[in-house]
């Protein structure tokens, strides 16, 4: 589901009310500060808030797709302050310009006092919608490998197939007029791409069209773990394990690389290594 916020009229209806809420309480707020009439600042309120509403969509995919759990710390905090800078000076600046463009400069330039005031909300109403599209993101997860492992109590009754399924022991990658051969072995991990695979090599990483249940089913189940729904490790490039974030935990390659674990990819790893 793309965003499950919007899955139904009701989550629709309470996502609505959220902003509505946020556009009164700074119409209060800035109503005793700002030298124009309260139909106005009411109107900035809505503006701002139904601009928040539409970042906030594009927040969701950026929290649900955004495979931060490979990026190291120091590299998660950069790309957190870069998008916040970024969307709260969208905000800011969407707000004002509208402003602007309508009333002149005489009226926009009121709220300029109040920029600081508006980019502090700004910041604390980004944490709060990273953190809960966090839990919400976690909470699908949970949910999807639940649904997926159902199933599988239920094929115990269907015949099983007697053909296994091929394991590899090369993968040939073209990349111009080029073709690698990357070794089973030398493979650190690897990486979902859109319809693709990036394969994460000593020498260098390629992208491989194919896909990461393929890989998953194909590469020795004793050696290769997909810890991610969008990441398989080579569990002897791992030189640490530790918990992070609640339940999760965090691998740390001998590349000095980090990789982040699904509540069902550290139990399938944990079958590998025996723990």
């Amino acid at each position: 589901m793309l965003y499950p916020f919007l899955e139904n009229t009701s989550e629709k209806i309470r996502y609505t009310l959220i902003w509505v809420l946020y556009a009164i309480l700074q119409t209060f707020v800035l109503y005793p500060i700002v030298a124009l009439p309260l139909w106005m600042l009411m109107l900035d309120g809505v503006v701002h808030a139904l601009i928040l509403g539409l970042l906030g969509i594009l927040l969701w995919s950026t929290v649900r797709y955004g495979n931060y759990a490979v990026l190291s710390i120091y590299q998660r905090l950069i790309n957190h302050v870069t998008l916040a800078v970024l969307i709260i000076a969208i905000w800011l600046g969407s707000g004002y310009g509208l402003f602007y463009g309508f009333w002149g400069e005489k009226v926009a330039s009121a709220f300029i006092p109040v920029l600081p005031l508006r980019a502090l909300i700004g910041l604390l109403i980004y944490l709060l919608i990273i953190k809960h599209f966090r839990e919400m993101s976690q909470q699908l997860d949970t949910e999807n490998e639940i649904s997926v492992e159902t199933p599988a109590v239920i094929e115990e009754a269907k015949p099983q197939k007697s053909a296994e399924p091929e394991l590899l022991e090369r993968i040939a990658v073209k990349s111009g007029t080029k073709i690698h051969v990357v070794l089973i072995p030398d493979i650190i991990y690897m990486q979902a791409d859109g319809d693709y695979v990036q394969i994460f090599t000593s020498q260098g990483k390629y992208l491989k069209e194919q896909t990461m249940k393929y890989f998953e089913e194909h590469l020795p189940e004793n050696q290769f773990v997909r810890v991610h729904r969008s990441v398989i490790v080579n569990v002897e490039m791992i030189s640490r394990i530790e918990l992070y974030e609640k339940q999760n935990q965090l691998l740390t390659l001998k590349t000095g690389q980090q990789i982040k674990t699904s509540l069902a990819g550290y139990k399938a790893l944990r079958g590998v290594l025996n723990l």
